[in-house]
């Protein structure tokens, strides 16, 4: 009886060391991920902020402020990063680390797109290289692929259409690249719920701000932060 109330707690206790190791560690990297996302967005260049070719505008040439104030967001964001990190961790500290660079990435090039309507291809990269974190995790080799096509593919249909019937740009290549990206991280049936999800949110937010008239219905709303905010759910608890 004795050694099965020692075998227990013995349990116990390293179920609590493993726990508190998971918090600890995760306070130190959720504080340095929230910190260098706000400085790396205030000190990227210039030009990957533009479209190729294009010249910056005289907001983005200003360099007597910063782009993203550091109060309150590398508090916000630190606290986010502890947040998902410790909930990854907890199930997979494997899938955490690379569901931390993704998550970094996707910060990143939400308010990139949020700010300024645009999706440096840069981290899209580094998006998609994140990838090879998430090999272990899929049915087959052949997934990756598959979820980067149809991510890519859906959204490259959907411009394709929005040019046709609106005669102008309905969404940027920036975002077709995003979504494969997405698609290698996540498989076929991931990046089919993203898709859903951040299409419902974007829908939602555009609805809800016509009727406080912020915003017409002619307005062109960047498509980014509401993959990045899909995809960030879906790699913390799905």
């Amino acid at each position: 009886m004795n050694n099965l109330i020692d075998l227990f707690s013995n349990i116990e206790t390293i179920i609590s060391l493993r726990f508190f190791t998971i918090v600890g560690v995760s306070i130190i990297v959720g504080t340095l991920a929230g910190n260098s996302a706000v400085f790396i967005f205030n000190k990227m260049p210039v030009s990957w902020l533009c479209d190729y070719g294009e010249e910056p505008s005289e907001e983005l040439k200003r360099n007597d402020r910063q782009r993203l104030n550091s109060y309150p967001w590398k508090l916000v964001l630190s606290l986010m990063f502890i947040l998902c990190i410790i909930t990854m961790a907890v199930h997979d500290w494997q899938f955490a680390i690379a569901g931390t660079i993704s998550i970094w990435a996707l910060i990143i090039i939400a308010i990139s797109d949020k700010k300024y309507m645009i999706i440096p291809d840069q981290f899209v990269i580094l998006l998609a290289l994140s990838a090879f974190g998430y090999v272990q995790y899929h049915n087959s080799f052949l997934s990756p692929m598959w979820g980067a096509l149809i991510g890519g593919g859906v959204m490259l249909f959907i411009g394709i259409v929005g040019k046709l019937i609106f005669k102008k740009e309905a969404l940027g290549f920036g975002d077709v690249k995003l979504l494969a990206a997405v698609g290698l991280i996540t498989g076929p049936i991931g990046v089919a719920i993203i898709l859903v999800a951040c299409s419902f949110l974007s829908c939602l937010d555009f609805v809800i701000l016509m009727a406080r008239k912020k915003i017409k219905r002619t307005d062109m709303m960047p498509f980014g932060p509401y993959v990045a905010l899909s995809t960030i759910f879906y790699l913390v608890f799905l």
